[in-house]
């Protein structure tokens, strides 16, 4: 290897590796690039050279030959959300994994400003960009400035018109599961606390429980529902309701973790014991969900696995040059806790 050495190292080369490790630039490229076919000693020799010259790739001339920044942009109208974290974690998850990097925004729901970061972003010349919902599920338009060609995903929010990939949660799919577990621990008689009805996952969870209990051979019947909002208060106030009936439900179904908890308050002020004497399921596996007395079985909204995909979508994108336009439905998981019980089968003699 040659001892010679550039005298200043504010400017180092791939040449100047090159002459120190005795070797062409185009082997150094190869070396950096993990291209195959360099000798381990070749390859030893370079590694050898870029360290003692404490030399650092050019990436933004390497990312303008390969015409990509491996950045992504993230727009969240809400970075407060109570689900923005974890469905950012599973974006920036995959996207660490493929060497890219994210840039966060927070558009605060307003077009205007989801319209100058988007500005910014093209600016900085990212390979493509997520538009995520940080609180509900809805339908949306198109993005609020033109993109071109750039891959574009939207997550925990959809479109069926502007040909943009779009991840949600299975909503429908989760109500089914919570409802199935209670049928499974012997209930007849499912109350439901719901949320309010200008979000579109009120209806959509409720249509999966009445699918659920009419396919088990149950009357749908009205009586056992009651809505509100997703906030405590309304889970207590309507779960009172519920249970002041001649016909009280021997079980609830709340369709939020909040709403849940309250719920359980309710129970146990009336002095009855759960699961023993009625079960709780929430939605949404919150992190308080499994430190209730006691510990609260619910539907896990997959945040994570949602961002993920997202994410995995986002890239196929730009490798491809072309994004599947189509919603993709993440499915929810039954989390089981103490809050339920299901029924001992005859031949288990469990009691």
């Amino acid at each position: 290897m040659s001892t010679k050495k550039p005298s200043s190292s504010s400017n180092i080369t791939i040449r100047d590796v090159a002459q120190l490790a005795g070797v062409s630039p185009a082997t150094v490229s190869k070396v950096l690039n993990g291209i195959p076919y360099v000798s381990p000693d070749t390859h030893a020799r370079v590694q050898a050279a870029v360290e003692q010259l404490q030399f650092r790739p050019n990436s933004i001339a390497r990312s303008l030959k390969m015409s990509r920044t491996s950045t992504l942009g993230l727009i969240t109208n809400d970075l407060e959300g109570v689900f923005t974290m974890s469905m950012m974690r599973g974006v920036e998850e995959v996207a660490a994994e493929q060497g890219f990097s994210v840039f966060l925004c927070n558009s605060y729901g307003e077009p205007e400003r989801e319209r100058a970061h988007l500005q910014v972003l093209l600016d900085k010349q990212i390979d493509g960009v997520i538009l995520m919902n940080g609180f509900r599920v809805h339908e949306r338009g198109a993005p609020a400035l033109s993109l071109g060609n750039m891959p574009v995903v939207y997550l925990f929010q959809y479109t069926r018109t502007s040909g943009i990939p779009s991840v949600i949660p299975d909503d429908f799919g989760g109500a089914v599961t919570g409802t199935q577990h209670l049928l499974d621990c012997g209930h007849q008689r499912i109350g439901v606390i719901n949320g309010p009805p200008n979000y579109e996952a009120t209806h959509i969870r409720l249509a999966g429980y009445r699918q659920t209990i009419e396919a088990a051979g149950l009357t749908f019947d009205p009586a056992l529902v009651r809505a509100g909002k997703w906030y405590e208060s309304f889970g207590y106030a309507l779960t009172n309701d519920l249970l002041s009936q001649a016909e009280p439900p021997d079980s609830l179904f709340c369709m939020s973790d909040s709403l849940a908890v309250a719920a359980m308050s309710v129970v146990r002020e009336r002095g009855l014991n759960i699961p023993r004497d009625i079960s709780v399921v929430g939605f949404d596996n919150r992190a308080f969900a499994g430190h209730q007395t006691p510990p609260l079985t619910t539907v896990k909204l997959p945040l994570v696995e949602m961002g993920r995909l997202a994410g995995e979508l986002l890239l196929q994108a730009i490798k491809a040059g072309k994004p599947a336009d189509e919603i993709y439905r993440v499915p929810c998981e039954l989390i089981q806790r103490a809050s339920t019980r299901l029924m001992a089968s005859p031949e288990s003699g469990v009691n």
